[in-house]
């Protein structure tokens, strides 16, 4: 297991503390066992009592985070977001007959993905809209992005650090930031990925990098474009808004794509899952 010397998110150097990804109240709190794949053989990685952690923040930048409500926020968001995947689930089931689990694995319409409608702040138990920030919500999501990378490029050649720590309206264009739904497990890129696509009908490559967590039920993809390596709902805009604020009426309103498993990366995440299954007994 490397033990980072500097801070994912000040990039200072010294002892670091165990980060709870995702966060503790997002469900991240049971025993978790993260394994290795090598030369055939399942081996543990590392094994995690109370949800899984990783030692890429200072105490000061750790605790900033709770002290800005980014945690809860996030938390809020996933729990509403989990309530519209159950009705939909629900709703698949009835109508299908299939396991509700497998509407991930929908079969994708002619002209993309399935997209799942929800109105923000809807799907908590409660009978009033609950009021959610999307300024807190997208830096945390950025916020995890910085902390599981191995190496200080995007720290040292972009805003993003800058952007994550700004209470106030900002931007990190060039860079933007997506979603999509999807349940591959716990996983994320610890260094950027090259997505690239050939022009079957001209000339021309065209290659976009990006990196990734996937925190189910969320799979978040930073791109260095403005375009996403599969079909995805573009939330860095939501940095538009202070931390301060909630959503709009306009804004509650969105469509998030359920992740396409014929999609190359999508079906990666869910072949490494199945592998690590049937490795696992």
């Amino acid at each position: 297991m490397t033990i980072f010397d500097w801070c994912r998110h000040c990039g200072n150097h010294g002892p670091m503390t165990e980060e709870h990804l995702p966060p503790r109240v997002a469900g991240n709190q049971s025993p978790i066992t993260v394994y290795n794949e090598q030369e055939g053989a399942l081996t543990v990685l590392r094994s995690f009592k109370a949800g899984h952690t990783i030692p890429s923040l200072c105490r000061a930048d750790n605790n900033k985070a709770s002290h800005r409500g980014l945690p809860e926020a996030y938390a809020l968001w996933r729990d509403d977001t989990i309530g519209h995947l159950r009705e939909a689930a629900a709703a698949f089931h009835h109508d299908s007959g299939q396991p509700h689990n497998d509407l991930f694995f929908i079969a994708a319409r002619e002209g993309g993905a399935f997209k799942l409608p929800m109105e923000h702040g809807t799907k908590l138990r409660s009978e009033h809209i609950t009021n959610l920030n999307p300024g807190k919500i997208v830096r945390q999501a950025l916020g995890m992005m910085l902390a599981v990378q191995d190496t200080r490029y995007l720290l040292d050649t972009s805003q993003l650090a800058a952007a994550y720590h700004s209470d106030e309206p900002t931007s990190i264009e060039p860079f933007a930031l997506h979603l999509a739904l999807a349940n591959p497990g716990l996983c994320y890129f610890r260094n950027g990925v090259l997505s690239v696509s050939v022009n079957l009908t001209g000339a021309g490559v065209s290659s976009t990098e990006f990196w990734g967590v996937a925190f189910p039920p969320f799979l978040i993809l930073l791109t260095s474009g403005p375009k996403a390596p599969i079909e995805a709902t573009r939330i860095d805009r939501w940095l538009e808004y202070p931390v301060s604020r909630a959503f709009s009426k306009r804004d509650r309103k969105v469509r998030y794509p359920i992740a396409d498993p014929r999609e190359l990366l999508v079906a990666k995440l869910y072949q490494d899952q199945q592998r690590l299954k049937e490795m696992g007994g």
